[in-house]
């Protein structure tokens, strides 16, 4: 292994690291529930003025993504409902990734 390798190496790893460290120590507090959220790809609300350029370009092949990799992705809107839905009713998991999401924005869309 070369050391530049290294050093790209430690430093893609260790925000993962970092946050783990980070939830793990949330978890540990004495809250009444504590919710981890790890969204993947979060697709901006249309019309959101203030994103990455990248969001734009890939705006067009959001639904081939979804249906391509649909654990990986949410929409801005999935990602605000679903904590919304966390914070009044709970959740089973402590730790939720983009299919939770989904499925907890869609629980609190259906309960309206």
């Amino acid at each position: 292994m070369t050391p530049a390798f290294s050093a790209w190496a430690s430093l893609r790893w260790g925000w993962a690291r970092v946050k783990g460290k980070t939830e793990n120590d949330l978890l540990r507090l004495p809250f009444k529930a504590a919710y981890m959220f790890r969204p993947g790809y979060i697709q901006p609300t249309p019309g959101l003025k203030h994103t990455y350029r990248v969001y734009r370009v890939l705006a067009p092949f959001y639904p081939a993504i979804r249906r391509l990799i649909p654990r990986y992705v949410c929409t801005l809107r999935e990602l605000g409902l679903a904590m919304i839905h966390v914070a009044q009713h709970g959740c089973a998991r402590r730790v939720l990734e983009c299919r939770d999401i989904v499925r907890c924005a869609a629980a609190s869309t259906s309960q309206v």
